[in-house]
C-alpha cells in the first residue's frame, strides 16, 4: 500500500475531513485517507481503517463483485476487531509505560461508553423519520428524553444545557447516511467476543478473523 501510494495519513490544509478506507477493485489493493494530528485517535483510525483494509484484502479474489458487498456490521467488526487486536502492541508508538496504559484505558472506556452513546442516536433517528412534521421544539424534547434515558448524572453540564441540547448534531450520519449507526453497536459487541477469544487463544483468533472476512457476502 505504501509503495503504490495508496496511504493519504496526513493532516494538510484544505484536505477533505474524515478518515477511510476504499476498496480497489483492480488491484485489490486498498487506499486508506485520514487525516492524523498528533495524538491518540491517529493510531486508533489507523488500527481502525487498516481492518478495514485487511477486509478489502481477504474479500479480494472472490469471483462476483456482490460477494464484496459484505453487510455494514461485519465490516465494522473488521475493524473494531483490529483497534482491539493490537492494543497489547501499542508500545511501538508509546514508549512510555504511563501513557502507554492510559492510551488503551481510553480506547476501553470508549468501547464501552460508545454503547449507550450509539443506542440513543439510533433511537432518537427512528423518532425523527417517524414524525415528520415535528417543530424544533418537539425535537429538542425528544433529543433531551431520550438522551437523558441513555445516560447518568455522572456528568455535571451545569452552564453547558443549551450544548447538550443540541449535541446530537455532532453525529454526521443523521445526515449523510440515516439509520447506519446501530450496525456499529453490533459489531463492537462481536468486536468485544473476538477480542476475549484472542486474550485466550491468540491463534486460533486470528485464523478465526481472517476466515470470516475471507467470506465477503457469500454467508449471511
Amino acid at each position: 500500500m505504501v509503495s503504490m501510494g495508496r496511504m493519504d495519513l496526513e493532516s494538510r490544509k484544505g484536505k477533505a475531513p474524515g478518515g477511510y478506507n476504499c476498496p480497489l477493485a483492480e488491484t485489490g489493493v486498498p487506499f486508506i485517507f485520514m487525516n492524523a494530528a498528533g495524538t491518540v485517535g491517529d493510531l486508533i483510525t489507523m488500527m481502525h481503517e487498516g481492518g478495514h483494509a485487511v477486509h478489502s484484502f481477504l474479500s479480494h479474489p472472490l469471483e462476483l463483485s456482490a460477494f464484496k458487498e459484505y453487510p455494514m456490521e461485519i465490516a465494522e467488526l473488521a475493524s473494531m476487531s483490529m483497534e482491539l487486536f493490537t492494543m497489547e502492541h501499542w508500545d511501538e508508538f508509546f514508549k512510555n509505560p504511563e501513557e502507554l496504559k492510559r492510551a488503551q484505558l481510553e480506547e476501553m472506556e470508549r468501547v464501552i461508553s460508545v454503547l449507550p452513546w450509539i443506542a440513543t442516536i439510533d433511537k432518537f433517528q427512528h423518532w425523527l423519520y417517524t414524525n415528520p412534521g415535528h417543530t424544533v421544539a418537539a425535537r429538542e424534547a425528544a433529543w433531551m428524553e431520550i438522551l437523558n434515558e441513555f445516560t447518568t448524572g455522572v456528568v455535571d453540564w451545569t452552564g453547558f444545557e443549551e450544548y447538550r441540547a443540541h449535541f446530537w448534531q455532532k453525529q454526521l450520519h443523521l445526515f449523510e447516511v440515516p439509520f447506519y449507526y446501530i450496525e456499529y453497536g453490533i459489531a463492537q459487541l462481536g468486536a468485544i467476543a473476538m477480542w476475549r477469544q484472542y486474550m485466550e487463544n491468540k491463534e486460533q483468533a486470528l485464523d478465526n478473523y481472517m476466515a470470516a472476512l475471507s467470506l465477503g457476502y457469500t454467508k449471511t
